[in-house]
């Protein structure tokens, strides 16, 4: 029953009142950062959780941060329903810690996720913000780009 119901959820057609109710966008992005790297030895489960452990992490860590509880609850209370993340990627761990290192200096909130018990840095977040020309210089000189 569950799954027919969740397939009538998702296929019926939006009505207006749907539309006017519509949670509205912050414009508020997060970024989760991968390493390219360990797609070689890492199924996509396993990295699928390592962006979630540190989109997570930092959600927890900078919990009481404006921009956060603006990401989460929106300009009307639903931003949960319009969250937007991207997800990037770096060449290798060298490139994680040093975009890590960047932001840390740069004063940005963001998470270094480190796997264990390996000690395996793997992903990265950033607190949600609207992507200022100082965070993109910091991305783009840390080699990031989208991932795909």
């Amino acid at each position: 029953m569950f799954p027919r119901l969740l397939r009538a959820m998702s296929t019926a057609a939006p009505t207006a009142t749907a539309a006017a109710e519509a949670a509205k966008p912050t414009g508020l992005v997060m970024q989760i950062i991968l390493r390219r790297d360990l797609v070689t030895n890492w199924p996509l489960g396993p990295m699928m959780a390592q962006a979630a452990h540190a989109a997570t992490a930092v959600q927890h860590l900078y919990a009481d941060h404006p921009d956060m509880k603006r990401y989460l609850a929106g300009d009307d209370g639903r931003g949960y329903e319009v969250m937007r993340k991207a997800v990037l990627e770096v060449p290798d761990e060298k490139a994680l810690r040093g975009l890590s290192e960047a932001l840390a200096k740069a004063e940005i909130p963001h998470h270094l996720w480190v796997e264990e018990p390996e000690h395996e840095p793997t992903a990265l977040a950033i607190i949600p913000n609207k992507r200022p020309k100082s965070l993109k210089k910091i991305l783009d000189a840390a080699g990031c780009s989208l991932w795909k």
